[in-house]
């Protein structure tokens, strides 16, 4: 057949039933589909390789290093907006109001002018979005750039402690550090950017002139705001000889920063090896570790969503505290985290590699150990509260091959498994300027087998990264489809005036869609769920598109493609609370340059569930069991919240109460278990045999669906009987998913 993708994984699925939930986090994708991709081979000669994940082995928490940006923000902190920057949990960001207009102290001639407080302001508009909620992350203020060194200063300029003076360096320091707190934000600070070699940011480089400085500074910002954190000394190029020479001379001085600050840019440029060697240094000169940053990393050849990928995985796995990715395009104020984020048609659209920070700010919860293999690395971390086990996987030479991801330790972690089977989902995320969201190339139940599974991964895409997701099995509903046409019921379309209808297209779904080439045209899709997806037309004339989920921060797409894709995903929401929802659809009336016009033509969407999850345990609330007479609590490891309530007395009932329209109840099937009844609303009673010559401790052993949405019972009854090759006759109830 055709190949759909460079990209494909072969799994064995298990179950061929259509009832089989596929919950997505970028794009909804039927299983069908889906396994249509899996008949794409890598090619006959490529290389295989081995990558592994080990539940069992535990490698601290994730912490988030990465996720940070050098001049990410605009001027006045305001871009990107949190459509864009809250997915990503920066804990990273890096400026000092570089190149804005005035010159900054310099410009001033060297005392406070506006030059100078131009760059202040747009520090502490930056430093006030990013430390405050709902955000937390770091704000390195560069005093070098607020001096006016941004390679823009002209060639007479003056650099602190000329001469050996440093009395307007204090000065300036003493001004600085007051804005900060009279703004009331808290910074770490930097004295300055890249001294070190042929620097034009510090013509005088490392001597006495740059000591006289750095001293000065140091001492001064610790008189005057003792607990403030120093970085330094943000050496350009990773840590070498000289790097070393530097701690000692700092450690004589009394100056050591409270974090040590480097750039790296490159594959030889290993964040691992680097921490290790620099902790290396600092023990043989009797100096307590001091934490790392390397706060530029990526250098310009390397930006790409797979050394990128390659880049967070190592990072995650170096014990560097902190790190932002540099910039090298659109310096400084552009607001679009240093170009991963594309501006068309005077509109900002996400690129792989911001959907590869994206996937990377998916990995939370516990990191477990890793190995990659050559110049492939692969981070993962289990969260139990997300139920998923996320992994990234990196190359940082454009390796195109298979690699065979091995998966080991599964009994770990119980409720990642049930009946034998652990929910996989591959997403391939290209390198492409404009893309709306990651492909999902795999998705299906896949048979665990001794503790493991290996899932084989062709990385056919040498500059794309891909992601893959395991949560426990899904088997209560598929995604649900609303056409285009569909203006009533619960899940349905809204038009305003301007939309015209195209019908009989053959490659659209029912053979039409809604289309719009009037600038704010605007349509709503109305649904009850935890995700949707918009599905519509990307093609040569396809203009962009405005999307916002219950009149939130607007996030735009970019529908324009050189070969036409019919039914392509155009926005994606995932994670939503119970309730309704509204996704506004807005023609903004503009444009990629390469479109033969701005028209947005919507096709259909897919809705995800609301699924949730009730313990055994729970008694009380919307969702909830509830146990008459002869039902004991019990536990065990290999079960979900490690409970249980059972009983072996014929006629004892329990019930599960819940507001939905489905529901699947789980439990334990074993050599001993017996036979119940399940009865929805007081309906027909249905016998359900639990036992099994294997134990399966997180079963499926009854599902209910196409419900009337609303309030729910069913009823649990032993009857005290059980399959001929049964030892006793227990009931085990473990816990209940309702959506």
């Amino acid at each position: 057949m055709p190949n759909p993708s460079p990209c494909s994984v072969t799994l064995k699925a298990e179950g061929s039933d259509m009832a089989q939930a596929t919950i997505k986090r970028w794009l909804a994708i039927s299983a069908t589909a889906a396994l249509a991709l899996l008949a794409v081979p890598p090619a006959a000669n490529a290389t295989t390789e081995t990558l592994t994940v080990d539940l069992s082995t535990t490698a601290g928490p994730m912490t988030g290093v990465g996720e940070g940006f050098l001049y990410g923000l605009s001027q006045d902190g305001s871009s990107p907006g949190n459509n864009y920057l809250q997915p990503l949990n920066p804990t990273l960001m890096r400026g000092g109001g570089a190149r804005i207009a005035g010159d900054g102290w310099i410009g001033d001639g060297y005392q406070p002018g506006p030059g100078y407080q131009a760059r202040i302001n747009a520090s502490i508009a930056q430093a006030k979005r990013v430390t405050q909620a709902p955000y937390h992350a770091e704000y390195v203020l560069m005093l070098s750039d607020l001096w006016g060194a941004d390679l823009t200063q002209n060639s007479h300029a003056v650099y602190p402690c000329n001469n050996g003076d440093c009395s307007n360096w204090i000065t300036f320091i003493d001004d600085t550090v007051a804005a900060m707190q009279n703004a009331g934000v808290t910074v770490t600070y930097e004295p300055y950017n890249e001294p070190n070699g042929a620097s034009a940011f510090f013509p005088p480089s490392i001597g006495t002139q740059y000591w006289q400085m750095w001293n000065s500074a140091v001492k001064e910002i610790r008189r005057v705001a003792p607990g403030a954190n120093i970085d330094g000394p943000a050496y350009a190029g990773a840590p070498g000889p000289d790097f070393q020479t530097w701690i000692k001379t700092a450690q004589v001085a009394g100056t050591l920063p409270n974090v040590l600050s480097y750039h790296i840019g490159n594959a030889s440029q290993d964040p691992v090896a680097i921490v290790s060697e620099v902790n290396g240094w600092l023990a043989a000169d009797g100096i307590s570790a001091i934490p790392q940053s390397t706060n530029e990393f990526i250098g310009y050849p390397e930006q790409n969503s797979a050394f990128t990928a390659w880049s967070l995985d190592r990072l995650a796995q170096s014990g560097m505290a902190s790190a932002a990715r540099t910039e090298w395009v659109n310096c400084c104020m552009s607001g679009d985290f240093g170009g991963i984020l594309t501006r068309t048609g005077g509109n900002l659209v996400p690129s792989g590699q911001y959907w590869t920070f994206r996937a990377y700010a998916d990995l939370t919860g516990t990191r477990v150990a890793t190995t990659g293999n050559g110049t492939t690395a692969i981070t993962a971390a289990v969260d139990g509260t997300k139920k998923q086990v996320a992994a990234l996987i990196g190359d940082s030479s454009g390796f195109v091959g298979q690699a065979n991801v091995s998966i080991s330790g599964f009994s770990a972690y119980p409720w990642l498994t049930s009946g034998g089977t652990t929910h996989v989902e591959v997403d391939r995320i290209s390198d492409v300027a404009s893309l709306n969201s990651p492909q999902t190339v795999y998705s299906g139940n896949v048979t665990v087998s001794n503790n493991a599974v290996t899932v084989p991964v062709a990385l056919g895409d040498s500059h794309g990264a891909y992601v893959m997701f395991l949560t426990p099995p899904d088997n209560v509903t598929t995604d649900t489809t609303t056409d285009d046409t569909a203006t009533s019921g619960t899940d349905h379309f809204g038009y305003s005036a301007n939309w015209g209808t195209a019908t009989g297209v053959s490659d659209l779904h029912q053979g039409t869609a809604h289309w719009s080439n009037t600038t704010g045209g605007t349509a709503t899709y109305t649904f009850t769920g935890s995700g949707a997806t918009i599905w519509g037309v990307k093609d040569h004339d396809q203009g962009i598109a405005a999307f916002s989920l219950d009149g939130g921060p607007v996030t735009y797409a970019d529908d324009y493609a050189t070969t036409r894709t019919a039914q392509a995903p155009l926005f994606s929401t995932t994670g939503l609370t119970s309730g309704t929802h509204t996704i506004t659809i807005a023609n903004t009336g503009t444009k990629n340059s390469s479109s033969a016009n701005d028209t947005v033509a919507i096709d259909y969407a897919t809705v995800t569930p609301n699924i949730t999850t009730i313990d055994d345990a729970t008694t009380s609330g919307t969702n909830a069991f509830a146990y008459g007479s002869n039902w004991s609590p019990g536990g065990a490891g290999d079960l979900y919240e490690k409970t249980t309530h059972w009983t072996a007395t014929a006629g004892a009932t329990a019930t599960l109460n819940f507001t939905g329209t489905g529901a699947v109840i789980y439990g334990v099937k074993d050599v001993d278990q017996g036979i119940a009844t399940y009865s929805v609303d007081g309906g027909t009673a249905h016998n359900v045999d639990d036992y099994s010559a294997t134990r399966v401790p997180i079963a499926s052993l009854f599902t209910i669906s196409g419900l009337t949405l609303g309030t729910h019972t069913i009823t649990i009854t032993a009857t005290g009987t059980k399959n001929g090759a049964s030892s006793k006759v227990n009931i085990a109830v473990d816990s209940a998913t309702t959506f």
